[in-house]
């Protein structure tokens, strides 16, 4: 599983029939009542284009885009504007929608949301350049103002119960159009649903804020990519009568993944080299840069865990070059060998867990890339490693005595190694942890010592 995350672009909120900016405060401020309020916002996503453009990341079904907002709310305050002075009540049950943007705008150097002092004057003055409910740039007005009335292109409608809940949206579809060319990058606004905004004499008015791109905590909002492209090889754990085994092509320039010009072509063979005719011309999925892999099961044909059988990769062009076939062994093992029918098995104890790929402590410029790998080696005598089917890895980070998780339990590779890349160009400067565990005899064991270390900028 690998991930990536696009942070915001520029952002502001917009109060209605008002030139107001606000697009520099930490917070906003969404509110309806007597008046409402909306917050817009543009995702930066050329970096990720960039990576997907470059073969680093595989666009598929399964990758999912999603919308990160945190709420400023924490516990069971029951306040939200009154304790900023803005004498707001925290909203509870009701609806926002997350429409699109269809017109370019411009950010705006805002603060407040109250007056503040024009030091040429010497009077209180709110900043109304733009962007703001009429404007969009200095000489350009919205099409519509507010950016729509009655006709927005809603993409989803988040329902809050408390009104202190963070937004987590899926939004796949819009970002894909946009990584395709399909949808122009205009941005994304929040509003209460239209029924609230017509709300006009509520007093006091209702209000739900999130933390901005000027946030100085953690809580930047964000879009978080998941590519669903773990490796997990059973080359040397394939059995009979078990479908979707999977084994991988690996290619590779100078160390580094490589993509293939076209998707190979796969035979499977028998002992003799005879291609077998169901697992004949099968087609591979492109899994990350330079990994492919082929998922298929072997049923019916004898196998007594002794003889190699060949899985045969051909198409194999590189650069305009075609190469001779890639034939590669795996040995299919009887289907009772899946299963361990017998005495009791080894105890947890007797199992060391070890990485390497980052120093405890270690200092790592932003935009790194490490290669963490987590070994499992038994204390027999000789002792040897052991390679884990269900290895899984989180990321996490401090807060007072809170541990917030940047990336929940998520499974390292399986190749001849447990492993999992760890992509630093994303990452907030500042001290991270990860923990490790694994799964043995239904017992969790997990790496007992805190693996610490800290992004620093690049420059």
């Amino acid at each position: 599983m690998s991930y990536y995350r696009s942070y915001f672009k520029k952002n502001n909120t917009i109060l209605k029939n008002s030139y107001i900016n606000t697009a520099k405060n930490p917070n906003t401020e969404i509110f309806y009542g007597n008046g409402f309020s909306k917050f817009i916002f543009q995702v930066d996503f050329s970096q990720l284009q960039e990576k997907i453009n470059n073969g680093d990341f595989i666009l598929n079904e399964n990758t999912t885009h999603r919308l990160h907002l945190t709420n400023t709310i924490f516990g069971d305050e029951t306040l939200l504007g009154e304790e900023r002075g803005t004498g707001r009540e925290r909203a509870v049950s009701f609806d926002l929608i997350l429409f699109e943007i269809p017109e370019f705008w411009d950010e705006g150097v805002g603060f407040d949301y109250d007056k503040v002092v024009d030091f040429t004057t010497g009077n209180l003055t709110y900043d109304l350049r733009p962007s703001n409910w009429f404007n969009r740039s200095s000489i350009s007005g919205w099409t519509e103002e507010g950016i729509y009335s009655t006709t927005p292109t809603i993409l989803q409608r988040i329902h809050f119960d408390n009104g202190n809940e963070n937004i987590d949206v899926d939004i796949t579809d819009y970002v894909n159009n946009i990584l395709s060319g399909l949808t122009e990058n205009y941005g994304l606004g929040l509003a209460f649903d239209l029924p609230y905004e017509l709300i006009t004499t509520l007093a006091p008015e209702q209000s739900v804020s999130f933390f901005t791109k000027y946030t100085q905590t953690f809580w930047e909002p964000f879009v978080e990519t998941i590519f669903d492209d773990v490796i997990d090889d059973n080359r040397e754990s394939f059995y009979v009568g078990i479908s979707n085994r999977n084994l991988y092509l690996y290619v590779n320039y100078m160390g580094n993944p490589y993509n293939l010009d076209e998707l190979p072509i796969v035979d499977i063979l028998d002992p003799t080299g005879s291609v077998i005719p169901t697992l004949s011309g099968l087609t591979p999925e492109h899994v990350r840069k330079g990994v492919y892999k082929i998922s298929f099961g072997v049923d019916g044909i004898l196998c007594e865990g002794k003889r190699f059988f060949y899985d045969r990769w051909c198409n194999i062009i590189i650069n305009g070059r075609d190469l001779d076939c890639v034939t590669q062994k795996f040995i299919p093992k009887q289907f009772n060998d899946f299963f361990q029918i017998g005495p009791n098995q080894t105890s947890v104890d007797k199992f060391a867990v070890q990485f390497y790929g980052v120093s405890l402590n270690e200092k790592i410029k932003r935009g790194s890339t490490r290669k963490i790998v987590v070994t499992f080696r038994s204390i027999d005598n000789p002792p040897k490693s052991v390679l884990m089917d269900d290895v899984y890895y989180r990321v996490y980070v401090k807060e007072g005595r809170t541990q917030v998780n940047v990336w929940e339990w998520t499974k390292l590779d399986k190749t001849n190694e447990n492993s999992f890349m760890l992509d630093t160009s994303y990452m907030i400067p500042r001290e991270y942890w990860v923990e490790l565990r694994t799964m043995i005899n239904g017992e969790d064991v997990f790496y007992k010592d805190e693996i610490k270390f800290e992004i620093v900028s690049e420059k």
